[in-house]
């Protein structure tokens, strides 16, 4: 159980204005918008203002910090050259379940130099947001990461680098406060057990969803903490080669196949089993850890309508 509680500050316009001054500087800005397609996407602007309205963004924060392709390293006239360092930025309007979604990342890819670079040139600024009728997100699922989250009346302090902002716009009276976490959503997570997950391998279930399920991966672009990736080389006829990280998406017939031709999740029965395994279970270090932050995503994506939390409640029916 996390209790997401920070120091918050009252909120002031004074401040406020003097804050946005602040993050903007020389870092380039980001912020979540929504056109005329009725899609939300998280854009580069020369604006430097609070948006007027927060909605999670159709592709997730994660593209800034894992790009969907991306140079590694490259090797030209006998010597190496790693990616640049990218410039400062501050992402403005992220939602407090993409913040822990950004955190859920931050576990996974601790000693990964590329993202670590991305991350330390980050400002993330939260906002307060309404939950759309898919909305799920539990406060006590995972911890936040971010700097700063601005509420309607009091803005929090969520890093060092946060806080010292806050206090060079004048917020010097704080009061430790959990964050406003939405509330009144039309829908709750089912609260399946790992062991009543084992239990089930066996259903009809899986069979019955991978009729429909096309395979198309819609699932996992959206997701805010699938990482999935492919490591590619290309070399050149002159003895140059380039090193490339590209997405790669566990419903794809390829991704569990290994040398000769074996392939660990053949079907799509065992790769909806692996999803969902991961998203309610975690694995590796993150064993336990449920890493789906309810932003109902991949539900809006699905072309089928497949729901992993629908699947969970019939497995758990099936299982009484």
């Amino acid at each position: 159980m996390v209790d997401s509680v920070f120091s918050s500050y009252p909120v002031q316009q004074t401040v406020v204005d003097d804050l946005l001054v602040s993050i903007g500087g020389s870092r380039l800005f980001w912020t979540p918008r929504t056109d005329t397609d009725g899609i939300c996407r998280l854009e580069k602007t020369h604006e430097r203002l609070f948006p007027a309205s927060v909605s999670p963004t159709f592709i997730p924060l994660r593209k800034l910090f894992l790009p969907h392709r991306e140079e590694v390293w490259t090797y030209r006239s006998e010597s190496f050259r790693v990616a640049e360092v990218p410039e400062p930025f501050a992402v403005v309007g992220v939602p407090l379940c993409d913040l822990q979604a950004v955190w859920y990342l931050d576990q996974v890819f601790v000693d990964d130099e590329l993202y670590r670079s991305r991350r330390a040139q980050s400002l993330l600024v939260g906002m307060s947001c309404e939950p759309a009728p898919e909305c799920r997100c539990d406060g006590h699922l995972m911890p936040v990461a971010g700097d700063i989250f601005i509420g309607q009346e009091r803005i929090w302090a969520l890093s060092s680098a946060g806080k010292d902002l806050l206090q060079a716009c004048g917020c010097l009276d704080s009061a430790e406060m959990p964050l406003p976490w939405p509330e009144d959503m039309q829908g709750k997570r089912p609260e399946i057990t790992e062991k009543e997950y084992r239990h089930a391998l066996d259903s009809d279930i899986w069979g019955e969803e991978a009729k429909r399920c096309f395979s198309c991966g819609a699932c996992s672009v959206v997701c805010p903490t699938c990482y999935c990736f492919d490591m590619l080389d290309e070399v050149a006829l002159d003895g140059s080669a380039i090193r490339k990280r590209t997405w790669d998406n566990c419903f794809f017939a390829e991704h569990g196949k290994v040398a000769g031709d074996y392939d660990f999740r053949p079907g799509r029965a065992n790769r909806l089993r692996f999803r969902m395994e991961h998203k309610f279970f975690g694995f590796g270090t993150l064993h336990g850890q449920n890493s789906c932050v309810g932003c109902g995503r991949c539900r809006k994506a699905c072309p089928v309508d497949i729901d992993l939390d629908d699947i969970a409640e019939r497995l758990i029916k099936e299982g009484v």
